[in-house]
């Protein structure tokens, strides 16, 4: 006899359509640092993150997929269309404490350590060379021209994926080389907000500092062009962007991109660059880097789905 079970549906997404302020098949380009991207099926931009914990705990009860972003500058969108829904948090509020400084998710690192060291608060002069939000470099750990996300960060406000707040001390993020425990075991938790400490100090030596970190990477970084910075991490005492160099590839251009003149470890998109384009650009690297030198390069830029072909 014929087996006459109902097979289980998978769950509906029909109501993420009429949740307040969702926009569907929405272009991920303008959203992107890289101007690349395909659509998002369904996406939501929040300036304030309260809606958040019980729009997450939905989504997980659900099973559907949703990815989070900030200013979107190490990430490539590779997907025709990302599935489920996309989140964009541009919640940027500043408070300052003493040597406590408060910050939400979405406040960019540059204006973060601006506004630090106008109030002459050391420590965050780094920030100015790390052109991503908040959110984004803790889960990276991101860090320029000798400070890392690790030296400063006292705690990080989070939910998990039943949309519960929790307080997350610097000590249990397990940071590590462009990495922490957000891009592992909590890869789906959502960081709200960060505090982090400074030191109190004159403020004309700390601008002084920090004007030095935008000149030195004005001098050694294309950042007059779109591109998602350092393309691969460094591998252990050397430099990715000496030995891509070494492999003769400074310069290379597959379709719209282009392995920047100025600095071997960054991609350019020079105009109308697809994600094909920037991928084959990164096989090269790898592959041209692992035959002279043995070494296999680790991307530090975040690949969101699939390139699109044809």
């Amino acid at each position: 006899m014929p087996d006459t079970r109902a097979t289980p549906r998978p769950p509906s997404i029909d109501w993420l359509a009429s949740f307040p302020g969702i926009r569907e098949h929405e272009p991920l380009a303008p959203q992107s640092w890289y101007g690349i991207g395909g659509r998002a099926r369904y996406f939501l931009e929040l300036s304030d993150p309260a809606p958040l914990p019980e729009l997450v705990a939905r989504l997980n009860t659900d099973s559907l997929p949703y990815l989070v972003i900030g200013a979107a500058t190490n990430i490539l969108f590779a997907a025709a269309e990302q599935p489920g829904l996309t989140i964009k948090l541009s919640s940027a509020t500043l408070s300052m404490n003493g040597n406590a400084v408060s910050v939400a998710a979405g406040t960019l690192m540059p204006r973060l350590a601006a506004e630090t060291a106008k109030a002459g608060m050391a420590g965050l002069e780094f920030g100015a060379g790390v052109p991503g939000s908040v959110g984004g470099s803790i889960v990276g750990n991101a860090g320029a021209f000798g400070g890392e996300v690790k030296d400063r960060l006292v705690s990080a406000e989070v939910i998990d994926e039943a949309g519960q707040s929790h307080t997350v001390p610097a000590a249990e993020c397990a940071f590590g080389y462009r990495e922490s425990i957000f891009k592992r075991a909590r890869q789906h938790w959502i960081i709200l907000a960060a505090t982090f400490r400074t030191t109190p100090e004159p403020g004309l030596a700390v601008r002084a500092r920090l004007l030095d970190v935008q000149k030195h990477r004005r001098a050694t970084q294309p950042i007059e062009q779109r591109s998602l910075g350092s393309t691969f991490k460094n591998p252990p005492g050397d430099s990715a962007g000496r030995l891509i160099d070494a492999a003769g590839l400074k310069g290379m251009r597959i379709g719209g991109a282009q392995i920047s003149p100025k600095h071997a470890n960054f991609i350019v998109n020079l105009g109308g660059a697809t994600a094909d384009d920037v991928l084959a650009l990164m096989a090269e690297m790898r592959d041209r880097v692992f035959e002279r030198f043995g070494i296999e390069l680790e991307p530090e830029v975040r690949i969101i789905g699939q390139a699109p072909r044809g």
